[in-house]
């Protein structure tokens, strides 16, 4: 096995720590990641690559590399790895891992240049690759390996910390808490690091200002979340299960904010009020099907807006510099961005993204397809249906095809170069058809679709159910279906190759994901679930890597 191979191991489970000292941050999170056992995690990459991925060679070059950092290692108990985040939130890793044979495990080091040498009355110094210390805890049989001595020395049960993780049976898992008194300090080292990361954005050679400056806003939207996520959450327990018996995957995860925070009056928005659409019903079980009822804060609301505000222009720079396009074209394109960003913003007016899809299968591979979102404004719908003749060569569309008291419904018949993906799906020669009553916007394509809007914008209008939905998003998406259509679209744009792999992994009885987010007392809970035509993927891709990497 070469070098490159052996140093990327090790690279990945975190022996290589900077050698750096940096300071600690006492307010920083706590994170911990533990694998079940080292048994466990061979069995479920030998299930994916070989059992369903059928790939002897990528198998084979795993099965070879993996047992050469397990020498000495307890392969059927947990192993953990804490992250210690310091100052400006630079890395270091603490390694906690079950011993077998001491001797063994510190000759492995020695493999790796590691040395390691007995002090007297205290832990292992370790030296040349890594500098650090180790300790080993006798009564336990494990290793704790980090780069400062106070890091080793704290750890007194390897397993106390994570035992609530280790009590579900996770494969993999990973428990992330906070103390209450630190939301200050932890937002003051996260404006170093959004500062940081901000300044390594570059502006691309033939990327507009307009355009830099929207990418550069988008990111920073990205850090509001995640910088709201890691001060002034209280703890985070992420659990992934591959499940070999029921050939499907499991991810779970439980999110609890400190309370007071922004984060916390957040969560508490969730299952207040029942969707809008509550009314109307979404099977869960068919090719897509989903609902949402999220809430949006002040700081969602501000951000929506922002983004929008830099969006128009961007739009516009791509439509007037775009060669292809008419000046008829381009002057319809711009009204319509317009339009459409203009009806996008207002929905947050509703205070909340709320919306559902429901699509079908009825006959002989047809499916219909239904959805409806909350909007404001509504009525330029029309507007934006009448100018795409204008932007599109081709394009034909029928106004007021439906226009009963509030609803009004238009058709958008599907240009000859999309008619073979949306066939794939819907049948041959349906149509789509948009529609808008004053509080929402509405979709269908398929059999019966006209009929399906008017029922569900009656629905809308009783009363709505007593008791409130705690699921703030269900998602059900077979994969299959959709990738078939895509690809069709797309032919040898894009990534053909990994749809290419995705399309020989998947069949119509194992292509499902399910997720679910729900409101829980006063935390968020998530569930999610891939079928095993989605952990063959997953499979073919480790395969993959480690024919090309290994």
């Amino acid at each position: 096995m070469s070098r490159i191979a052996h140093f990327a191991f090790i690279l990945s489970i975190g022996f290589l720590i900077p050698n750096t000292v940096i300071a600690e941050n006492a307010s920083a999170p706590n994170i911990s990641l533990v694998q079940i056992n080292a048994d466990g995690m061979i069995a479920d990459l030998k299930y994916l690559v070989l059992d369903l991925a059928n790939d002897k060679k990528g198998w084979n070059n795993l099965e070879e590399i993996l047992p050469t950092f397990l020498d000495g290692i307890d392969k059927k108990r947990p192993m953990r790895i804490d992250i210690l985040l310091g100052e400006n939130q630079q890395e270091r890793y603490r390694l906690i891992l079950p011993i077998s044979n001491l001797k063994d495990f510190r000759n492995n080091l020695e493999v790796f240049e590691i040395s390691s040498k007995k002090q007297r009355n205290g832990p292992y110094k370790l030296g040349n690759l890594f500098q650090g210390f180790m300790k080993y805890l006798q009564d336990f049989k494990y290793v704790v390996i980090s780069e400062k001595l106070s890091e080793v020395d704290e750890i007194k049960d390897p397993l106390k910390r994570v035992q609530e993780l280790l009590n579900e049976k996770y494969d993999f898992s990973a428990l992330i808490t906070n103390e209450k008194e630190g939301v200050d300090a932890r937002k003051k080292t996260m404006d170093n690091t959004r500062k940081q990361l901000l300044a390594a954005i570059q502006k691309k050679r033939d990327e507009t200002e307009s355009a830099f400056e929207l990418r550069k806003l988008a990111f920073t939207h990205q850090m509001d979340e995640v910088e709201r996520l890691f001060a002034e959450s209280e703890k985070m327990v992420i659990g992934w299960t591959t499940d070999a018996t029921k050939n499907e995957g499991r991810l779970d995860f439980t999110l609890k904010a400190i309370e007071g925070t922004s984060l916390n009056d957040s969560i508490e928005q969730f299952a207040k009020k029942p969707s809008y659409f509550a009314n109307v019903p979404v099977k869960q079980d068919g090719i897509l099907n989903g609902r949402i009822n999220h809430p949006l804060d002040e700081m969602r609301k501000k951000n929506i807006t922002d983004f929008y505000k830099l969006l128009l222009p961007t739009l516009k720079e791509r439509i007037t510099k775009n060669e292809k396009l008419s000046e008829e074209q381009k002057t319809a394109a711009t009204k319509v961005s317009e339009l459409v960003i203009q009806m996008l913003d207002a929905g947050k007016e509703t205070s909340l993204i709320d919306g559902f899809i429901d699509t079908n299968p009825v006959v002989d591979g047809e499916n219909e397809l239904l959805g409806g979102i909350r909007s404001k404004d509504g009525a330029k719908l029309r507007e934006i249906v009448e100018l795409l003749p204008k932007v599109l060569k081709n394009q034909t569309v029928e106004l007021d095809v439906v226009k009963e008291d509030t609803l009004s419904v238009h058709k958008i018949n599907i240009k000859e170069q999309y008619q073979d993906g949306f066939d794939e799906l819907f049948g041959a020669g349906e149509a789509l058809y948009v529609g808008s009553t004053p509080d929402a916007l509405w979709m269908a394509a398929g059999p019966n679709s006209i009929e399906r809007i008017k029922t569900a914008a009656k629905l809308v209008s009783e009363a709505p159910p007593e008791t409130v939905n705690p699921n703030v998003i269900e998602l059900n998406v077979k994969t299959l279906p959709w990738l078939k259509m895509v690809n069709k679209l797309r032919g040898k744009k894009g990534n053909q190759e990994m749809r290419e792999i995705a399309l020989e992994s998947l069949t119509d009885t194992d292509d499902t994901f399910t997720f679910v987010m729900k409101k829980e007392e006063h935390s968020i809970d998530g569930k999610a679930k891939l079928d095993k035509g989605i952990l063959k993927f997953i499979g073919n891709l480790i395969a993959k890597f480690s024919k090309e990497t290994l």
